[in-house]
């Protein structure tokens, strides 16, 4: 077995080398191509706006350029507080939080399509 290794080694690498001769070099092959990534969206921007940030008497309010069919907020560690839908022509949702606990929250608003957009808040 100790010397039958040694040979599969050398094997893979002849077979690697004939397979490989063909091929351009790394360095002319790859390298030489700029990379670049595009980031395609069809989505419009929508301003979202959502204050006062930190919350510091469980009033939140929630304004967006588009309508908001959901709204949810979920504590650090996943657990969802507030959960609720609106009627579609909704643009601007004030959120009562009873007794929030101090600590970082987001807040998963739902748009049309199935579109969710997620911001952090801090409550003091």
């Amino acid at each position: 077995m100790k010397k039958f290794l040694p040979f599969t080694a050398l094997l893979f690498l002849y077979f690697a080398s004939v397979t490989g001769a063909d091929l351009p070099p790394f360095s002319e092959s790859h390298l030489s191509v700029p990379f670049y990534v595009t980031t395609i969206t069809d989505e419009p921007e929508r301003e979202i706006e959502i204050y006062p940030n930190p919350v510091t008497e469980g009033r939140l309010t929630i304004t967006s350029s588009e309508y908001i069919l959901s709204v949810q907020i979920l504590n650090i560690t996943g657990k969802i507080v507030f959960n609720q839908d609106y009627e579609p022509n909704t643009s601007t949702v004030v959120i009562e939080l009873d007794k929030p606990e101090k600590g970082i929250y987001l807040v998963r608003i739902g748009f049309a399509g199935k579109v969710t957009h997620t911001e952090k808040i801090m409550v003091k």
